[in-house]
């Protein structure tokens, strides 16, 4: 089980296979990944294309690397008391698409069979970064308050979004920040249930996002599996019925204190 029980966060999430994917037997190309350190959590989603061979493989090695490099890189800016975190999410992310070469390379495959979103937040303190290439979301919640933190890519044509293989991934990185005491993290499968678009711009959709980070922390204070929590909601009708894309929904939340 993921679910993260240190004593400043904690981290839970799902991947599941969209009804078009289960329909043709494909495994799920959504991944999540984190890694929990000491007054520090790094959390992130990505979305392997479906168009590309292994967009699947892309995504889960995407996640994994940058995560580590990122949590790796937190560690040694630590030691020197400084934190640049917005320049250690994109020499993390730079990192995370050198994996993918690597991956390519070694496999001799193109990189672009590797294609993939994604989208990677760091959690210090109150305060939280998000860099995000391509579709799905990052939201916020702040006390009462709830924020996009950073909206899906704006694609050049139709059916198409930004991806960590090309080569102006650089050019269409967005680094953002703001404060929260948890974040919820989508792939675009999903994404429609934590936005809506009012008044000509996306907002955060309360509704959903409210119940369901208090639904989480109350889980992790019960000591339940979060993560089953999550899968669960993935595949109910009520989540079907926004996409037949595989969907991956990934929280973090300061803690509440270790599970009972």
């Amino acid at each position: 089980m993921k679910t993260m029980t240190g004593p400043d966060y904690f981290a839970c999430g799902g991947s599941v296979q969209g009804t078009r994917h289960i329909q043709g037997s494909i495994p799920c190309e959504d991944a999540w990944a984190f890694e929990n350190l000491p007054g520090c959590l790094v959390l992130a989603v990505a979305d392997g294309l479906s168009s590309a061979d292994y967009g699947g493989k892309g995504a889960e090695a995407a996640v994994t690397a940058c995560v580590r490099e990122v949590a790796r890189l937190i560690k040694m800016a630590d030691d020197d008391g400084e934190i640049p975190v917005s320049d250690i999410i994109r020499d993390g992310i730079a990192s995370g698409r050198s994996c993918l070469t690597a991956l390519a390379e070694t496999n001799g495959h193109p990189l672009s069979s590797y294609a993939t979103t994604l989208a990677l937040v760091v959690m210090k303190g109150d305060c939280v970064w998000c860099g995000h290439i391509g579709d799905g979301v990052c939201a916020c919640v702040f006390g009462d308050d709830v924020s996009v933190l950073s909206a899906p890519g704006n694609a050049e044509y139709a059916n198409e979004t930004a991806v960590l293989t090309a080569r102006t991934w650089e050019k269409h990185l967005r680094i953002s920040s703001g404060k929260a005491d948890a974040v919820l993290l989508a792939t675009d499968g999903c994404q429609g249930a934590l936005i809506r678009r009012e008044e000509g711009g996306l907002q955060p959709y309360k509704p959903f996002i409210i119940p369901l980070v208090k639904a989480l922390r109350e889980y992790y204070i019960e000591g339940r599996d979060c993560n089953a929590e999550i899968c669960d909601l993935l595949f109910s009708d009520r989540m079907r019925a926004l996409s037949s894309d595989d969907m991956t929904l990934a929280a973090g939340f300061s803690s509440p204190g270790e599970p009972v």
